[in-house]
């Protein structure tokens, strides 16, 4: 029986702020909207462990630095205080002191444990056995061990969830939770023992061990009809690549590994590299060369034409200004020098000057004409040792090509036989891994196989003809029923709608249902109407669920924390909470039952169970005034308005 005594809240002066509970009562915060009180419930969650506060940003967060409770479970006290993190961080750190101990100094506070210990430790004190919930054959989810983190979904009622038709239980909406719920409840309710557990789980692993066997079983017969069929096809590929000569006729997989192992067996090939490096540069070098030698020689002959040319043609021009000059009569066999060669005038005193010039001018003319007749014989000599040169060069270059060719083909043909030799390796490398990784699966090893899966096949069967699979949730159902007629009780009398025709909790849609005479009704298909039936049915489940949890000493924590039941009375957005004059008379009356009744159920309970109620509601009746913890209204809140830097006096 977990209850709570004490919520404490340190700030960085290290100042406190107590909040007192009575244990076995109802406890109700009533106080005005942004003062703190929603923010309780992932307070106290925070510290029996979950990763984080969540606080909303503001004065809980600017101002806290370390949460911490008081509580108790039977007899054992202990003391719980957890460092706020920083923003939306987490933390897996916390501080456990086992004993009746008040809150130490803020300088005292020190982690020793972590959040996973402090959970489990909590579990153990609750009596949370070992257990398992093994899915059915056939079902893929894994196995869950109900733990104290699910005994709390049955401690709290969030201000989005009392009065939301479309959820019944704390946090249902997270992914996996509505599972969750399913498999931890039946542990939690009783219905799944220890022993059942220990069966189902035997049965688990026997079933596990069969679908291996089975699965070895169904490898080696595939090994065995498909393994020739792999080792011919290995076979195949060694006569191609040359591994093998000829293709072999086997029918047996013995014969077909052991012509497989021997190819492995033979000595790979290798290839001897050949050094013709040097005289493939040499040849390439020398060839450059003669290339080099023809470019020159053909720029030799073609300056030879061109001086040929040149020379052909002054001789020309001085061959036929000679033979004009003749023609004439300028240049005669005999010169007279006393009468001028052009108009034959007597010359006087410059006959003898004229005839020498003249003599000179014809001399010189006639030997031009006799060295330009010379030139030619010799230009033709040289142009043919040109020629000649040139021809031996390309001649030359020739031999070079076929040489270079020669060896160029011989380096194809090594390539060709390092492809060879490469396809070759890479066969071998197949057989070589066939060969390892297949095991030669004969006669006898298949029996016994068979015998094993045989033998299995009959322990599995025997264990679940003496396990009825659905035993637990036979149980599961039937003490929900019984946990149902309680909760249709409590609804007659809070006069909620369809109580009359008998209401239960659906653990398959996780939901209220009424067994109205035409069809059920389901709380989550707006079936079941209003706010009050909503708050009310959610309300009345809770307290039932925790009475039989109480009664039959199941290991859940003997507190209910609800936030705002009144919610679905007062307007979401008024500032100042607990003006029952602003309601109806009807809602006025609604809201007071709901909270009748949960005192009443408490008393009943003499002690055993512990109610928190974060509202805004505020009665007068005797009752109520007794249940009230605190009362945060007038600029009072969670956090003491010492403490703000702000005007802002709490966060809802």
């Amino acid at each position: 029986m977990m209850q709570i005594d004490e919520l404490i809240f340190y700030n960085r002066e290290g100042d406190t702020r107590p909040i007192e509970l009575r244990a076995g009562k109802l406890n109700v915060i009533t106080g005005d909207n942004r003062t703190g009180k929603s923010s309780l419930i992932n307070i106290v969650r925070f510290l029996l462990g979950a990763k984080r506060p969540h606080t909303p940003r503001g004065p809980i967060r600017d101002s806290v630095l370390w949460y911490a409770l008081r509580a108790h479970v039977g007899q054992t006290r202990f003391f719980i205080a957890r460092e706020a993190p920083s923003g939306d961080d987490s933390t897996s750190e916390a501080m456990l002191i086992i004993g009746d101990v008040t809150a130490p100094p803020l300088e005292e506070l020190k982690a020793n444990t972590s959040r996973q210990a402090l959970r489990d430790y909590l579990g153990g004190l609750l009596g949370i056995e070992d257990n398992r919930n093994v899915p059915n054959l056939g079902q893929t989810r894994h196995a869950l061990s109900a733990s104290f983190v699910h005994s709390l979904i049955y401690c709290f009622q969030g201000q989005g969830e009392i009065a939301n038709p479309d959820i019944l239980f704390h946090r249902q909406n997270r992914e996996w939770m509505r599972q969750t719920i399913r498999d931890t409840l039946p542990y939690f309710l009783g219905a799944q023992g220890a022993e059942d557990l220990r069966r189902r789980e035997e049965l688990a692993e026997r079933r596990r061990e069969l679908r291996r066997l089975n699965q070895r079983l169904r490898a080696a017969e595939s090994e065995r009809s498909a393994g020739l069929d792999r080792a011919g096809a290995l076979i195949a590929e060694s006569v191609d690549v040359g591994l093998l000569p000829e293709p072999l006729a086997l029918s047996d997989l013995a014969e077909a590994r052991g012509a497989l192992a021997d190819v492995l067996s033979q000595r790979a090939a290798v290839i001897r590299p050949v050094e013709n490096g040097g005289e493939f540069d040499r040849l390439r070098s020398r060839r450059a060369e003669l290339a080099a030698e023809v470019r020159d020689i053909g720029e030799q002959i073609r300056a030879l034409e061109q001086f040929a040319d040149a020379d052909n043609s002054h001789a020309g021009e001085l061959s036929e200004q000679h033979a004009r000059l003749a023609s004439i009569g300028l240049i005669p066999e005999e010169v007279d020098a006393a009468h001028c060669a052009l108009c034959e005038q007597p010359l006087g005193e410059l006959g003898s000057s004229a005839r020498a010039a003249l003599e000179r001018a014809v001399g010189r003319s006639e030997r031009r004409l006799d060295l330009a007749r010379q030139d030619t014989p010799r230009i033709e000599k040289a142009r043919a040792e040109l020629f000649d040169r040139q021809r031996r060069a390309r001649d030359e270059i020739r031999d070079a090509d076929q040489a270079l060719n020669a060896l160029a083909d011989q380096d194809e043909l090594v390539r060709s036989r390092e492809e060879e030799i490469n396809l070759q390796s890479y066969v071998r490398g197949r057989i070589a891994q066939y060969l390892e990784t297949s095991a030669e699966v004969g006669d006898r090893e298949l029996d016994e196989l068979r015998k094993d899966v045989a033998a299995k096949t009959k322990t599995v069967d025997e264990l679940a003809e003496s396990l009825d699979v659905d035993a637990v949730r036979s149980r599961t159902t039937s003490l929900l029923r019984n946990i149902s007629r309680q909760m249709t009780t409590w609804a007659v009398q809070l006069g909620l709608e369809h109580a009359e025709d008998g209401v239960q909790i659906d653990l398959d849609r996780l939901t209220i249902v009424a067994d109205t005479p035409g069809a059920p009704a389901y709380m989550d298909r707006g079936e079941i109407g209003s706010g009050m039936n909503w708050v009310g049915y959610h309300l009345t489940s809770y307290l039932a669920l925790q009475r039989f949890f109480i009664e039959q000493q199941r290991p859940v924590p003997s507190f209910l924390v609800l936030d705002q039941p009144s919610q679905a009375f007062f307007p979401r957005d008024r500032e100042t909470g607990g003006d029952l004059d602003e309601l109806t008379d009807t809602d006025r009356e609604n809201t007071r039952r709901l909270y009748e009744l949960t005192f009443q159920i408490v008393q009943q309970l003499g002690g055993r169970l512990q109610v928190i109620a974060l509202d805004h509601a505020d009665f007068e009746d005797e009752w109520f005034a007794e249940s009230v913890v605190q009362r945060w209204r007038g600029g009072e809140a969670l956090i003491p308005r010492t403490w703000l830097t702000s005007g802002n006096p709490g966060s809802e």
